[in-house]
């Protein structure tokens, strides 16, 4: 079983106006909008987790763009196939992510 810690880290994906591709956006140093620690055996269940720590965030924070990172306590055994579906997206952390373009960049939280 693996300590599971998640962090909802203001940013957002940014977009070049005539570009298809984004850049993503991530304040790590600015204010952490939420934080929680719970236990997680499997992938499955790390999405759970994910998905329910950022409905609850985004709840609180409508107008706010953010990303959930997802983190192991050291010492715990990471689920397996943990670190591939991190590094991909894999986990949902970026479903409360919004795109901006450049032209908006003061602005964030606002969609294209």
């Amino acid at each position: 079983m693996a300590t599971i810690t998640l962090r909802a880290l203001p940013g957002h994906h940014e977009q070049e106006p005539g570009y298809a591709s984004t850049a993503t956006v991530i304040e790590v140093l600015g204010t952490c909008l939420g934080q929680t620690r719970a236990e997680a055996k499997t992938l499955d269940q790390v999405r759970a987790l994910v998905k329910t720590f950022g409905e609850g965030v985004a709840a609180e924070h409508p107008d706010k763009s953010f990303m959930v990172s997802v983190g192991v306590a050291k010492g715990s055994r990471k689920p397996a196939g943990f670190d591939a579906a991190n590094q991909r997206d894999g986990l949902g952390e970026l479903a409360w992510m919004r795109t901006v373009t450049k032209a908006n960049r003061g602005n964030p939280g606002l969609a294209a």
